[in-house]
């Protein structure tokens, strides 16, 4: 978003965002965006690959399969979704 330079400082102008936009660059407005996203109903998923938390619309869609333990030492395997880093980072072969 842009700038507004006043005397003695500068005013960050940030935008109106809508549930579903795609996250912007800026920390501000990256903030501003995920308030919106919330406010509408969406919800942080983990990633399986980095454990980072993202907003649906930056997930790939793809899922991997990880394996852990209850409190009670059962085993069960989650599926995970992974990020579009990730996702491209496995593409090209790199760990990510």
């Amino acid at each position: 978003m842009p700038d507004v330079r006043i005397q003695n400082g500068i005013i960050t102008v940030a935008g109106k965002f809508k549930s579903g936009d795609p996250a912007p660059a800026g920390y501000l407005d990256w903030h501003e965006w995920a308030e919106a996203q919330h406010k509408s109903g969406l919800r942080q998923s983990e990633c399986g690959e980095c454990a980072k938390w993202f907003y649906p619309q930056e997930l790939s869609g793809k899922y991997v399969e990880v394996k852990g333990r209850t409190p009670k030492l059962i085993e069960v395997t989650y599926k995970m979704c992974v990020c579009e880093e990730c996702d491209a980072a496995m593409g090209r072969g790199e760990s990510a």
